[in-house]
């Protein structure tokens, strides 16, 4: 091959990447989509296949596909469960608060014009309390447009809620029915490619398998150590709490505020204080976690350095909010292990010493 022939094979290698980078780009929802229920496949892997060994009678055992659809049915009523006790309550909390909220301003802004004027500050600071109590109806208003574009913010890149009931119909797909789903991709592929998409398969395994094992072990532990200290403090519906934080893990950015305001939530229902001590709390063991724990876990499981981890998540939060924030460490994962599938092998220093 000529040098001018194969400088155009690689022009033409760059131009095919910068395309299939573009349309992925733009098919971005989709391919959130695909990829949450890909990663839902592998969580759910493990029951399924533990359901599969169990004997159905003159030596059969329970068919795949029946054990999926077992284990996709119940996750589905689980959530569906979660939501129906968490949701309402959640709203009727949100709505004890709201009515409480103009009395509790105003009895903060006396205290601070009390504190004020017993150091002598009344001239600096009533005028600035005084404009607040005036416009405390336009900054609430204010402050609830901020946070709602927040959330939208977070939940970029996901795509419409609608969109998402089809996650549990496609984990389904992939959990029982993986070998023809497998041939049928096969059949886009030329058969003299069909080694390497099983090599590249067999990669993305490994390594899918080791971020489930990875993110299942900080959710128990965020779980049972956030439970636990409510627990201690005192808290209503201490382990509701607890299944609501180690689920909520999963999403590094939007879970937080979900747990967050839950909290909160709780806490208020007896009083200010209990509020702030558990929501400070939890800020302090979700950080201890997150900055200790997790790239630990994590890189333990998926090899990768906790700068590497924390630089997937913050990236990834930054391009697609808090659906680009999840998965962005199994996206990270799968690129590892395809690099040291395909990628030419280095040799030892060494041997290189060695050589030379």
């Amino acid at each position: 091959m000529s040098e001018r022939t194969e400088g155009l094979s690689q022009v033409a290698v760059i131009a095919g990447g910068i395309a299939l980078v573009g349309m992925l780009w733009l098919l971005r929802d989709l391919v959130v989509l695909l990829g949450v229920s890909l990663v839902l496949a592998y969580a759910l892997d493990p029951p399924v296949s533990l359901l599969e060994r169990v004997p159905i009678g003159r030596g059969r055992h329970l068919p795949r596909n029946a054990a999926s659809a077992m284990v996709v049915l119940l996750l589905v009523l689980f959530a569906g469960w979660m939501l129906a006790l968490v949701v309402p309550r959640l709203f009727a909390e949100t709505a004890h608060f709201l009515e409480g909220v103009p009395t509790l301003a105003s009895n903060l802004l006396d205290t601070v014009q009390r504190e004020a004027a017993s150091r002598g500050l009344s001239g600096t600071v009533d005028p600035l309390v005084e404009d607040l109590r005036a416009n405390s109806s336009e900054r609430l208003r204010e402050m609830g447009g901020a946070m709602t574009g927040l959330v939208g913010k977070l939940f970029g890149g996901i795509g419409s809620a609608l969109a998402f009931i089809l996650v549990p119909v496609l984990a389904l797909y992939l959990l029982a029915e993986r070998d023809d789903v497998r041939a049928s991709l096969m059949r886009f592929i030329p058969e003299s490619g069909h080694d390497t998409l099983l090599r590249g398969e067999e990669a993305l395994d490994r390594a899918l398998r080791s971020y489930v094992r990875g993110q299942a072990t900080v959710c128990l532990v965020m779980g049972i150590v956030v439970g636990l200290a409510l627990a201690v403090m005192g808290f209503p519906y201490a382990l509701l709490l607890a299944v609501i934080v180690g689920i909520a893990e999963v999403l590094p950015i939007i879970g937080a505020l979900v747990v967050s305001v839950a909290i909160a939530l709780a806490g208020l229902t007896i009083s200010v204080t209990q509020a702030i001590l558990g929501l400070v709390a939890y800020l302090v063991i979700n950080w201890a976690v997150g900055a200790f724990v997790t790239p630990r876990l994590m890189g333990h499981h998926l090899k990768m350095h906790a700068f590497i981890i924390t630089v997937s998540v913050l990236a990834g939060a930054t391009l697609l909010g808090g659906a680009g924030a999840m998965l962005a460490l199994p996206a990270a994962a799968a690129a590892q292990a395809l690099v040291e599938e395909f990628g030419p092998r280095r040799k030892p220093r060494s041997e290189s010493r060695k050589g030379a």
